[in-house]
């Protein structure tokens, strides 16, 4: 699933914002909000649920680890 991070996506109970700064609040949340938590946005996949957001997490972050 690729995904433009500077997309702007609606993180629920949170507003809108881009989806790298909701992907990156969603992670921040407490364990039993974190579980509850979706983005929506206008394209396919139209909802994002926690798992889908801990994998773009997990991608991203791959992204920015320097390489030796």
């Amino acid at each position: 699933m690729a995904l433009d991070p500077e997309e702007f996506v609606t993180l629920t109970d949170h507003g809108s914002m881009k989806l790298r700064a909701a992907v990156s609040r969603a992670m921040t949340l407490l364990p039993k909000e974190r579980k509850r938590t979706t983005i929506v946005r206008e394209g396919e996949p139209a909802i994002l649920n926690f798992d889908q957001i801990k994998n773009l997490a997990a991608q991203w972050n791959e992204r920015l680890v320097p390489i030796d």
